[in-house]
């Protein structure tokens, strides 16, 4: 039995999906207050109808003894693989507790998910206080991936969107932040060296996604049931913001990369996974940035990656910034020998940024 200071930890369930959303409001968006019915409505479609979801692996609650919900972990599951061996990694995105919240009991939320087998537990938009949580219970850090590169194509335009977000930031009831953008994928553009970009279906891009990620120790895992499902949870009103998946072929009609990305507010093209057959990264890189620039985007912008600077190097109007924290944890040796060498992936359509509870609901 709980008491006024004490709390029940147990799965969320659907049925919390009102309090839920009014938490997520008062401590991520209690200044501009979004739509709770849209808000709700995607939060029960990425947490409770993801291919992989049980509630043993969904989110957590803890709730008093008159079902006020008091602190909340939303957690998405994921498929990922350590060396040849496929794990379930729970993907935390937002952990919020009321004000008069338990500490003890909003603590034991978290700890609970500390992983007790070869799974993972991993967020790639961790704030510094969610990184310290993780770091409480073994996470190891990708410093680097932090940051996000930015590519210009419209100065003035993105100068001009920017400056209205971080005034949205401080003014949100007297100021429009924006839709999100209704972008589409430019048809068959080409570069100077025969590269073409072309749309590629969920099929097409996991196969291809999965042959690219094989470089890696630790990676997500995409099949065609979960990318069409990540396309479908994305779309914002009136299609807005929906997920693009495309392939780049050579001059001999070869596919050697694709690449997965959102457009965002402020007129961006947020890019998810970039990935490439060995020796043609510089070409897919390039064919990626002019589809995007033809698709009528301000910008694009990405996760770094140590891979890709070199090849990023070769820009101008090329910037970083720390953006957020990427952080990760599981009892498997061979999966904290790849998070220290830099053989581990994450992110990408394996990651949050798809989701509309980073670049919508403001």
């Amino acid at each position: 039995m709980t008491t006024k200071n004490t709390s029940k930890l147990r799965p969320a369930e659907l049925a919390d999906i009102p309090q839920m959303s009014e938490l997520f409001t008062a401590v991520f968006r209690s200044r501009s207050k979004p739509k709770t019915k849209a808000l709700g409505a995607h939060l029960s479609e990425i947490l409770f109808t993801h291919p992989n979801y049980t509630p043993e692996n969904g989110s957590l609650v803890s709730v008093d003894d008159t079902g006020a919900l008091k602190t909340l972990l939303n957690i998405i599951p994921l498929t990922y693989r350590i060396g040849e061996e496929t794990v379930i990694a729970r993907l935390t995105c937002g952990f919020a507790t009321t004000p008069d919240a338990n500490p003890r009991a909003a603590a034991a939320v978290f700890l609970s998910t500390r992983p007790k087998s070869d799974s993972i537990l991993f967020t790639d938009s961790g704030a510094p206080i969610g990184i310290a949580h993780f770091k409480a219970i073994g996470g190891i850090e990708l410093q680097v991936q932090a940051l996000r590169w930015y590519k210009m194509f419209k100065p003035v335009p993105a100068l001009i969107n920017f400056l209205r977000m971080k005034l949205f930031d401080r003014f949100p009831r007297l100021i429009s932040r924006g839709q999100l953008p209704d972008n589409r994928l430019a048809n068959n553009v080409t570069t100077a060296d025969g590269y073409s970009v072309v749309e590629a279906t969920p099929a097409v891009f996991a196969e291809y996604a999965n042959r690219y990620l094989a470089r890696y120790v630790v990676a997500p895992v995409y099949d065609e049931r979960y990318v069409t499902w990540a396309v479908n949870a994305s779309e914002g009103e009136d299609g807005r913001g929906k997920l693009m998946l495309a392939q780049v072929k050579d001059k001999n009609g070869n596919v050697v990369g694709v690449f997965s990305c959102v457009g965002e507010m402020g007129g961006s093209a947020h890019i998810l996974d970039l990935l490439y057959e060995d020796k043609a990264q510089d070409a897919v890189v390039d064919a990626t940035l002019l589809a995007l620039q033809r698709s009528g985007f301000t910008y694009a912008c990405s996760q770094a990656r140590p891979e890709m600077i070199r090849s990023l190097s070769r820009y101008s109007r090329i910037w970083y910034r720390y953006f957020t924290g990427i952080s990760a944890t599981s009892r498997s040796a061979l999966f904290k020998e790849a998070m220290e060498n830099g053989r581990a992936y994450f992110g990408g359509l394996g990651g949050e940024g798809w989701t509309r509870l980073t670049r919508d609901f403001y």
